[in-house]
């Protein structure tokens, strides 16, 4: 072995020694060494983090009551609620830019105008499912207008006598309705084979019709308006879909569907009305 290897092998043979010795016995040894070897390094550490400092003053210089951190947060929050504005402004339009082609698409006749209309508060006959909705003859909406949700889904008609600023809403389901021609689609996607059927008020908001057995009615199929007292923009819209079918009590070979209205009138902010009616000023 060479003269200059011989440190390195004592210091290694060292380390060996003092690391299977017990703690007490090389506990004050290795003390001391790291107590010298912290005087060693603690000189520039401090240096080191008082140049660190100076470069990158420490945050909590400018903490929460700091006015310009105080300025800036102001900022950050006023800017960032314009943002969510103005997306939730650009969602809206979106929507409404979707709708109004759907209903084009549906009826290109142009013989309307749409007028979307708030649901307000409750009226006096809310417990009879009637609502009411923040819009009226000012904007054209006359008796028995037809109110649509997301283009082509029929949400109800409105009411007799609106006011000139408000009108009610007679949803689907409502018995004042009376009894609504519609058409079961047996096969939208292949010839298009329908089933005719006269709707009624069932109860709870849902709707009833008498269907043939052997029809081929089944849960899920769509049902769509065919009703000539009704104007003629709303023909082939959606009024909702089969919910069950079963046998009738009295006629056991006739079947009883029960119809759920496509739109839940307990649920609605804002519909779209197919306005008829002049613009009053």
């Amino acid at each position: 072995m060479r003269i200059a290897d011989r440190p390195f092998a004592v210091a290694v043979c060292l380390a060996l020694v003092l690391s299977v010795l017990p703690t007490r016995i090389v506990g004050d040894v290795v003390a001391d060494v790291s107590g010298v070897m912290m005087a060693m390094l603690n000189p520039p550490a401090h240096v080191l983090q008082f140049v660190r400092e100076w470069l990158r003053p420490p945050l909590h210089a400018q903490g929460p009551d700091d006015p310009v951190m105080r300025e800036l947060l102001r900022e950050r929050d006023t800017y960032r609620s314009q943002w969510h504005a103005a997306r939730q402004e650009v969602l809206e339009l979106e929507r409404k830019l979707d709708q109004l082609g759907a209903i084009r698409r549906s009826d290109p006749s142009g013989a309307w105008r749409l007028v979307d209309a708030a649901v307000g508060m409750a009226p006096p006959a809310s417990g009879q499912g009637i609502i009411s909705l923040l819009a009226g003859t000012a904007l054209g909406i006359s008796a028995g207008d037809v109110a649509v949700v997301r283009g082509d889904l029929i949400a109800g008609r409105v009411g007799p006598s609106p006011d000139r600023l408000t009108s009610t809403l007679l949803p689907i389901g409502h018995p004042a309705l009376g009894r609504i021609d519609a058409s079961i689609v047996i096969d939208e996607a292949g010839p298009g084979r329908r089933m005719p059927v006269q709707l009624e008020a069932g109860g709870g908001g849902r709707l009833s019709c008498d269907v043939a057995l052997d029809g081929g009615v089944m849960p899920g199929m769509v049902v769509r308006l065919r009703d000539a007292g009704w104007p003629k923009g709303a023909q082939g819209m959606v009024l909702g879909t089969v919910a069950e079918v079963g046998r009738k009590d009295q006629q056991p070979l006739r079947g009883r569907a029960l119809i759920v209205p496509a739109i839940d009138a307990r649920n609605l902010a804002e519909v779209t009305i197919k306005a008829t009616g002049q613009v009053q000023p």
